[in-house]
């Protein structure tokens, strides 16, 4: 298994449009980064809440975070956020620049 200083997690709903209308932005931004910025070791996941998770994703960003689908947050390897986003779908462009700055800021 790679070795992941950041942690990118998109959460998802089943039968959330939003959801899947960002789902092929964020494969194409998981990959641009990772060919384009090997040196900062990060791993892309999903996540569906399902009917359960909404708790967990609460917890992330009290009073921000579990108001909808798709929410993104940045974890360092200590499992630490360091960057949360709740504002839905993104252009690619728009969501690259703020994992790789959220990142860059991050880095301890």
């Amino acid at each position: 298994m790679a070795d992941f200083k950041y942690r990118v997690v998109l959460f998802t709903q089943a039968g959330c449009p939003a959801c899947s209308a960002l789902k092929p932005i964020w494969a194409q931004v998981a990959g641009e980064i990772s060919e384009e910025y090997p040196e900062l070791h990060v791993g892309f996941g999903e996540y569906d809440v399902g009917e359960e998770g909404w708790e967990f994703l609460e917890s992330i960003q009290p009073e921000i975070s579990g108001q909808g689908t798709p929410e993104i947050a940045i974890f360092d390897e200590e499992c630490d956020l360091v960057a949360f986003n709740g504002d839905g779908i993104m252009p690619a462009t728009q969501l690259k620049s703020w994992i790789v700055s959220s990142i860059r800021g991050g880095s301890k």
